[in-house]
């Protein structure tokens, strides 16, 4: 009967650490881009440049860091008639920066257009031809 009982709680405290874990650490909201203190303030060349330059010593430095890019609009993607990600010019014809737009703020990127010099704020997260800034938000608009 205590070997039962001993099962029994051993379980419940297993099935309480998973659900915890599912609701508190899987579900944890992310920061808030755009209300985000960013780690670097550049242009979309300067980053461009530092990744073609030496992609590792880019890496170890922007990885994961929110950065405010500013620059020109060479592109726009869209989906379901919103800006979903917007390639900013770096001086190269097939190769620019790609910031993906965050959902939450898809909807306030307002008239922006090809040639358009914005602001936006996103996580870095790598090289790929071009270096993809996720989660990004428009800051300003000029």
């Amino acid at each position: 009967m205590k070997t039962r009982n001993l099962l029994i709680t051993l379980f419940l405290v297993v099935i309480a650490l998973a659900a915890y874990g599912y609701f508190f650490v899987y579900h944890k909201a992310h920061a808030d881009i755009f209300k985000a203190t960013p780690d670097f303030t550049m242009e979309a060349t300067e980053l461009f440049e530092a990744f073609r330059a030496d992609e590792v010593k880019a890496n170890e430095r922007y990885l994961g860091k929110i950065i405010r890019l500013s620059g020109s609009v060479m592109d726009l993607e869209m989906e379901n008639g919103e800006i979903s990600a917007i390639r900013l010019d770096v001086g190269e014809l097939l190769d620019g920066v790609v910031c993906e737009m965050d959902k939450i703020y898809m909807r306030e990127t307002g008239e922006i257009g090809i040639g358009d010099e914005v602001v936006l704020q996103g996580v870095c997260t790598g090289f790929l031809e071009d270096v993809i800034i996720n989660r990004c938000a428009v800051v300003e608009i000029n």
